[in-house]
């Protein structure tokens, strides 16, 4: 489980716990990465992104959005999301709202769905408010740090909140809609099942079983809304676990590989291979 603050990047398991900046109401950070996957995650954060420069990939909910400059990306509380960023380096602004804080003015919070996705240079219809620039007005309040900043940039915060409530968020109602919401939730179980099993020899059977559905009614969902299968993002998140300790760890790669349940060298090497660019030997040399 991971925390995220200041400037620091990001590695992702499951469950995300995110905490928020000295003297802010939220977390806000300007990052700025190399390629670099994370896991499909949850969390109770409205996280808010606003490319810089580069480009990202993401999945959320079931859709895929590739993004490059100026785009806004918006992902509502407890959507399953992962993102990937390309090229050398990836620059973006990252706001992340607790559910907590946003209930203060939206009591019925939990069905309150804020649009994905603001391409760059679209203006939301009926709006004469600018997103973008509210979160670039933000990023210099932030970095200036002048004396009562704080008021200042909450101020510019409940500014872009106003306007994305006012024109680009609608709520849930529909039979639909609750379905996919209940299938959601049952999906953010399994994936802190795994996080905390993920040494042991778990199957596919035992992670349906554990909701009681069915092998093929699971396989889909899973598909679905986070666009892996099962089996990779469970190899997936052993591989990143195996990652951390090998880059801080004297231990043998066979011995750590056992620690963390990996069995089938050749599917590891495959997927280390796909989420950091390299082999585990020539990362420790």
């Amino acid at each position: 489980r991971e925390e995220t603050g200041g400037n620091a990047i990001m590695s992702a398991y499951t469950y995300e716990m995110v905490r928020e900046n000295s003297r802010l109401p939220v977390h806000f950070s300007y990052v700025q990465e190399p390629a670099h996957t994370i896991l499909a995650h949850w969390h109770e954060y409205l996280e808010i992104l606003l490319i810089v420069s580069g480009g990202m990939t993401a999945v959320i909910q079931a859709e895929t959005f590739e993004l490059s400059a100026g785009d806004i990306l918006i992902i509502n509380s407890k959507d399953i999301h992962m993102t990937r960023t390309h090229g050398d380096t990836t620059s973006y602004i990252l706001l992340q709202i607790s559910a907590r804080y946003l209930q203060q003015f939206f009591p019925n919070f939990d069905v309150l769905h804020f649009g994905t996705w603001i391409p760059a240079g679209t203006a939301l219809e009926g709006s004469t408010c600018a997103p973008t620039h509210y979160l670039m007005e933000m990023l210099d309040i932030y970095q200036k740090e002048e004396d009562g900043y704080p008021l200042l940039f909450t101020a510019r915060l409940h500014d872009l909140l106003y306007c994305l409530y006012r024109y680009d968020s609608c709520w849930l109602a529909s039979d639909g809609q609750k379905a996919a919401h209940r299938d959601i939730l049952r999906l953010t179980q399994t994936m802190d099942w795994v996080g905390e099993h993920y040494r042991e020899p778990l199957t596919l059977d035992e992670a349906a079983g554990n909701l009681g559905l069915s092998r093929e009614y699971f396989c889909r969902i899973f598909k679905k809304y986070t666009g892996q299968t099962f089996l990779e993002y469970l190899n997936a998140v052993r591989v990143m676990r195996f990652h951390d300790e090998l880059i801080y760890s004297n231990d043998s790669i066979t011995n750590l590989m056992a620690a963390h349940g990996i069995s089938n060298y050749k599917i590891f090497l495959r997927t280390f291979k796909k989420i950091y660019g390299d082999t585990p030997q020539r990362m420790r040399m």
